[in-house]
């Protein structure tokens, strides 16, 4: 079915129709009303639209997901049950950040030849070594979850102790930034044009985007919690704070100001040549007809659920969470569209 996965404030996740703006049916209920296989169900909805409601914690997500810990600890390679039963135990500890955000971003980088160390070459001299730039790039795409606080522009990571974290609220970024790295010589990105924006050696450009159902898993498990349960997470935790105190070491974080966004130049762009479409005949017929079977099943699920089931459907309209601000490191970027 065409539509979005919505994880509500209550610890339900609930299917939308794009059909119906007002209906959202918890997805339990959708799969117990088809008698669906487990695996296969759930497999249809990974590559969904996501939205998160105003009010949801990340123990809201992980009740949400409870249903299919199984199948997703597979995909994740994760315990994801002993996070759930993690976040039921009481803990009396304070929330570590303000929210936690979910932002896609896509690197470039320059590729370089790989060079071995020399016989004898000292680490110091290896990566100190002239750099020989070939003509590639390398193009990465990250899903991040990052915590942050209202006061401080640094990110910071989730990973650790799950009850400093499990009632913060979490929300997406609509903002994708496609950033190029490099020295000040980089001109892969002209900051003249209008939309090019230049943060100290990076230089980058933004636009809106939505979130798939396993973007939002890789975000959150893999990128943020990082480690396979709490568990190791904190066993990995107390070593590191072992090391801390053996070494003395002070982890000092640079909170170095800097000016971000560079002014906008607008450019006049000249159309002379207008484009004509010429539309044939039932053309749109097929797509027409897949809009009212979707339409139609719709109809028929909703009436299934709100006779055989238990959970709660949602009739109104889902307020979506929404970032305070938009960050990219510890840049605050311009949030205007």
């Amino acid at each position: 079915m065409d539509g979005a996965l919505i994880f509500c404030k209550d610890g339900i996740l609930r299917f939308r129709s794009h059909y119906d703006d007002l209906t959202a049916v918890p997805l339990l209920a959708v799969q117990e009303s088809l008698e669906e296989d487990d695996h296969s169900f759930l497999l249809r909805y990974f590559r969904h639209h996501v939205v998160i409601e105003d009010g949801t914690t990340l123990s809201h997500v992980f009740l949400a997901i409870e249903p299919w810990a199984k199948i997703l600890g597979i995909y994740l390679d994760m315990d994801v049950m002993a996070y759930i039963d993690e976040i039921r135990k009481p803990s009396q500890a304070e929330s570590l950040f303000d929210w936690i955000g979910i932002q896609k971003v896509t690197s470039i980088h320059r590729a370089y030849q790989h060079q071995d160390i020399k016989p004898g070459e000292n680490f110091t001299n290896y990566f100190n070594r002239e750099r020989i730039p070939t003509k590639r790039f390398d193009i990465e795409v990250a899903c991040t979850a990052n915590g942050y606080k209202t006061q401080d522009r640094e990110p910071y990571s989730i990973s650790g102790d799950i009850h400093t974290i499990k009632n913060v609220p979490i929300m997406i970024s609509d903002r994708q930034i496609l950033a190029s790295y490099g020295d000040e010589k980089n001109n892969l990105m002209d900051n003249n044009y209008m939309g090019v924006s230049v943060n100290n050696k990076i230089r980058y450009i933004q636009g809106t985007v939505v979130f798939s159902f396993y973007e939002i898993l890789d975000a959150i498990f893999k990128d943020g919690l990082f480690y396979t349960s709490p568990q190791v997470a904190n066993y990995n935790l107390e070593i590191i704070k072992k090391m801390s105190e053996n070494d003395g070491i002070n982890n000092v974080v640079n909170h170095e100001h800097v000016d971000g966004v560079n002014p906008d130049n607008t450019q006049e762009l000249a159309d002379d040549n207008k484009l004509t479409i010429e539309m044939a005949e039932g053309a749109f017929d097929p797509m027409i007809e897949h809009m009212q079977a979707e339409q139609n099943y719709w109809i028929y699920i909703k009436s299934l659920c709100d006779s055989n089931s238990e959970l709660p459907i949602r009739i109104g309209h889902v307020t979506e969470a929404k970032v305070p601000e938009y960050r990219f490191f510890n840049v605050s970027i311009d949030g205007k569209k």
